[in-house]
């Protein structure tokens, strides 16, 4: 049997964790998870799940979701990127926003980044004026000038930094042995 990794990723930066964790969880198959089928979920012994972060939302997570009466026993392992500062509170939210308390999954959240240009010109567009909004409606820090929100919409911002991921690894690998413990002490 093999480890699940399933991922969204709109810019690469969730991507340059999967790939990361790809090398460190062998051995495993890696789908997107529009492609992801029951068959993949059945198969695996654990699963991974990434996604980016907006507004509190994993994206794609719900696909994942879905499926966990397939979960059974499997260990599930769910973690987000994005460029918002990590608190308790963001934690909590990002858990309520998910429904993730409904589930016996893990969740981290790790720094991601931004770039504008990777993004669909429809999503360019709404963050640009987004930015021009919040200037216009006096919600930016004071101080912060137009041409400073310019130069941070066309300066990719890449926060990764894959050994972030030691924590969930280490995780994985302990259940995977205590499993391994008890089956030897059953079987």
């Amino acid at each position: 049997m093999a480890n699940l990794i399933v991922y969204k990723s709109n810019t690469g930066f969730t991507k340059q964790y999967v790939d990361s964790l790809e090398r460190r969880v062998l051995p495993c198959e890696v789908v997107e998870v529009s492609k992801l089928k029951k068959d993949h979920i059945k198969k695996a012994d654990a699963i991974f799940y990434g996604g980016p972060l907006k507004n509190n939302v994993i994206e794609g997570v719900d696909k994942l979701l879905k499926h966990h009466k397939l979960f059974g026993d499997k260990d599930v392992f769910i973690f987000c990127t994005g460029i918002q500062p990590l608190d308790d509170d963001k934690r909590t939210n990002v858990i309520n926003a998910n429904g993730l308390s409904f589930y016996h999954v893990r969740l981290y959240i790790y720094p991601g980044g931004m770039d504008i240009s990777k993004m669909s010109p429809l999503k360019q567009k709404i963050m640009k004026l987004g930015m021009k909004k919040a200037m216009s409606s006096g919600q930016l820090p004071e101080g912060v000038t137009e041409e400073m929100i310019e130069q941070r919409l066309s300066t990719p911002i890449n926060l990764v930094r894959t050994e972030e991921m030691d924590r969930m690894i280490d995780v994985y690998h302990m259940s995977k042995l205590r499993k391994k413990a008890n089956a030897a002490q059953n079987g």
